[in-house]
């Protein structure tokens, strides 16, 4: 399940283009006020499978028709438009709820009106489907480096990249589920035809809190497990979701 939030911006907002933080902070404070325990939970622990650890939760960058980007800041000019995604219905339920009757959403010091929020239509899951990226895709892995274990952000090409990502989806449906998919076959593919148009510019260097995030942004190809595709959809494909990374849509 996802929601759609639009808010108004008056007569502008500016912010800065690493706005992520800003994002998932609005979403902790709403659990914070609303289920203080699971937001302490959330927050420290999240669902533990295999070692990993997941928020199930996702949300897209800060969208508009009239934007623009001035050095490290990003300046909007019409209604905003931001969805947020997770498998868990009655968090994503309360908070669509919260953000109508609270009527604003806080962003740093800026309180936008919120215009409406509404719940798009959940696709139909088949066995191969193509997506566009909301926000940005982060796989990474640790690899060893000067002979050293290393965090690794992988780029397009990575050899290794359609199999992480069908071991981060599996992980994900089992802490969604309790259990493993019966179906966990899954490849991933970036679409050729828009790197090359794009001459391989298709990455974007994110600033979290002052950790640098490399993430993807290009439409791709999956197939397979529909059950593997919809936890990508619903929870984000890739990593650290709950910072806002590899929201998609169909």
């Amino acid at each position: 399940m996802r929601i759609k939030i639009f808010a108004d911006v008056g007569d502008g907002l500016t912010l800065s283009i690493n706005y992520n933080h800003l994002l998932a902070g609005v979403i902790y404070r709403f659990l914070a006020e609303s289920d203080p325990e699971y937001a302490t939970f959330l927050h420290n622990k999240g669902y533990a499978v295999a070692g990993k650890h997941f928020k199930l939760f996702t949300f897209s960058q800060l969208m508009a028709e009239r934007r623009r980007i001035i050095g490290n800041k990003i300046r909007f000019r019409s209604t905003l438009t931001w969805f947020v995604s997770s498998p868990i219905e009655r968090f994503l339920s309360h908070f669509a709820d919260t953000r109508l009757t609270e009527g604003q959403l806080s962003l740093g010091h800026h309180h936008l009106p919120v215009k409406d929020v509404t719940v798009p239509r959940i696709p139909h899951f088949q066995s191969e489907m193509h997506f566009r990226c909301l926000s940005p895709i982060v796989m990474s892995t640790v690899r060893n480096r000067d002979g050293k274990q290393a965090m690794h952000y992988c780029l397009p090409d990575d050899p290794a990249f359609s199999k992480l990502i069908r071991h981060n989806l599996t992980r994900k449906h089992t802490a969604i589920h309790g259990h493993a998919p019966h179906d966990d076959t899954l490849t991933f593919a970036f679409d050729k035809n828009y790197i090359n148009r794009k001459q391989g510019r298709v990455t974007r260097l994110t600033d979290y809190k002052g950790i640098k995030i490399r993430g993807i942004l290009c439409p791709f190809r999956v197939t397979g497990s529909p059950a593997l595709i919809q936890v990508g959809y619903e929870c984000g494909v890739g990593d650290k979701n709950s910072a806002g990374f590899g929201m998609v849509e169909v």
